[in-house]
C-alpha cells in the first residue's frame, strides 16, 4: 500500500504535526489499522479506504496509538484532503470531502493551504479552577476568572482553559496521580485539554495535552473547540471572528493553525485552515 508522511498546520516541512496517510490497496480489518498506527506511533493515522464515492467524498478511518478509532480529529483530515487533492486528484478541484465516522466534513483549497469545516459545537460541562490547576502544576490565579473552563465539541471534545499569560502556559506539567483521580470524577472530561492565551492583535498561544499525557503539536478538533468556546463567551466581543493559534512551540514542533468562526442563531460557522507539506512516501508492505 502506499503511505505518505504529512507535516500539518506546518509553514515548513518538519513542523506542525505528523500524520500517516494510509492509501489502502486491500480491505484492512480494525486490527490491521490498529496495528500499523500502534507501529508509526503518531498521535493519528489516517487510512484512506475508497476512491471517490456517490455523495462525493471519500471513505476515511482515523486512529490513534493507545485510544483506538476516533471519529474526527483536525491534523488527520487536513493531511488526508492534502494527499488526496495532490496525489489522486492532480491538484485540480477547490473542494476535498471526507466520509468520517462524525460525517461528511468538507475541506477548502486555497491559495495558501487548506480550511476544513467542522461540526457546529457542542458545551458541557463547567469545571472549577483549582481542580485543573493542581493537575498540571499550576496555581489558580495563573487561570482567567472571567472566561470559565468548558468542555466543548465540534467532532472531538476538548477542555478549553483560559490562562492568563504565556509564563503560565509554558510551565505546565502533568501530575499524573491527580490527573487520574480526576478522570475518574469525570470521565466525560479526561479527554484532551487545551490551554489558551491571548497575545493580542488577534493572536493566542496554545498547548493540548492529551489524555495519555502526550502533548499535541497542532490540534485541528480542538482549536475548533476553542473558537466555539470564543463565540459562545463573546471572548473579542463578536459573533464573527478571526485569529490564529500558534501552538507546539513549548516542544519544538511550532504549529499554525489559522481559525474563523461565526454565530447567529441556531447557525454556526467553525473552520480551521493551515498548511500541509509531503516529507515521504514510499509502499507499506
Amino acid at each position: 500500500m502506499r503511505f505518505y508522511l504529512v507535516d500539518c498546520f506546518a509553514e515548513e516541512k518538519y513542523q506542525g504535526n505528523q500524520l500517516l496517510v494510509v492509501v489502502a490497496d486491500r480491505e484492512l480489518t480494525d486490527q490491521e489499522q490498529q496495528n500499523i498506527t500502534r507501529e508509526i506511533n503518531f498521535s493519528e493515522t489516517a487510512f484512506l479506504l475508497s476512491g471517490l464515492q456517490p455523495n462525493g467524498g471519500y471513505d476515511v478511518r482515523i486512529w490513534t496509538p493507545n485510544a483506538g478509532e476516533v471519529p474526527f480529529a483536525g491534523h488527520p483530515t487536513l493531511g488526508t484532503a492534502h494527499v488526496i487533492h495532490h496525489i489522486l486528484e492532480g491538484g485540480r478541484g477547490s473542494q476535498v470531502k471526507l466520509n468520517l465516522k462524525a460525517g461528511q466534513i468538507p475541506v477548502q483549497i486555497t491559495h495558501d493551504g487548506l480550511v476544513m469545516k467542522q461540526n457546529p459545537p457542542e458545551f458541557g460541562a463547567i469545571i472549577g479552577k483549582e481542580e485543573i490547576a493542581e493537575i498540571y502544576g499550576l496555581s489558580p490565579g495563573d487561570i482567567r476568572e472571567d472566561f470559565p473552563i468548558q468542555w466543548v465539541s465540534t467532532g472531538l471534545e476538548a477542555v478549553i482553559v483560559p490562562l492568563r499569560s504565556r509564563e503560565a502556559l509554558k510551565k505546565l506539567r502533568v501530575d499524573r496521580e491527580r490527573f487520574h483521580a480526576y478522570a475518574a470524577r469525570r470521565p466525560e472530561c479526561c479527554c484532551s485539554h487545551l490551554f489558551f492565551t491571548d497575545m493580542g492583535n488577534d493572536l493566542l498561544a496554545a498547548r493540548c495535552l492529551m489524555e495519555n499525557f502526550v502533548e499535541d503539536p497542532a490540534t485541528g478538533s480542538a482549536n475548533g473547540d476553542l473558537a466555539g468556546y470564543l463565540l459562545r463567551h463573546r471572548f473579542f466581543g463578536s459573533s464573527d471572528l478571526s485569529c490564529t493559534v500558534h501552538q507546539g512551540e513549548d516542544m519544538g514542533r511550532r504549529s499554525v493553525l489559522k481559525v474563523h468562526a461565526a454565530h447567529s442563531g441556531d447557525n454556526w460557522l467553525i473552520e480551521v485552515g493551515g498548511s500541509c507539506f509531503i516529507v515521504a512516501s514510499g509502499n507499506w508492505e
